[in-house]
């Protein structure tokens, strides 16, 4: 996933996505599930939903995202 391979498609890469992600969080501060990731797919295409999970844990480990069991919300951490 962030290694690269003479297949990988850099537009749905765990870091370019994750830079998306970021940027759409920032801008938002509090976003539901569903509606990033409506908006990835809308970005990137339907292929980005296989990369959007990992993407997600990804952030997550870094400590720039945390998710909120109880409202399904996906909100960035300063």
């Amino acid at each position: 996933m962030i290694a690269p391979h003479k297949y990988l498609d850099l537009n749905l890469s765990v870091l370019n996505l994750g830079g998306l992600i970021l940027k759409i969080v920032m801008e938002e501060e509090i976003i539901k599930y569903d509606d990033l990731l409506e908006r990835i797919i809308f970005a990137r295409g339907l292929n980005a939903k296989e990369v959007f999970m990992p993407t997600l844990s990804f952030l997550y480990l870094l400590g720039k995202i945390e998710y909120q069991k109880e409202t399904d919300t996906i909100e960035f951490i300063k």
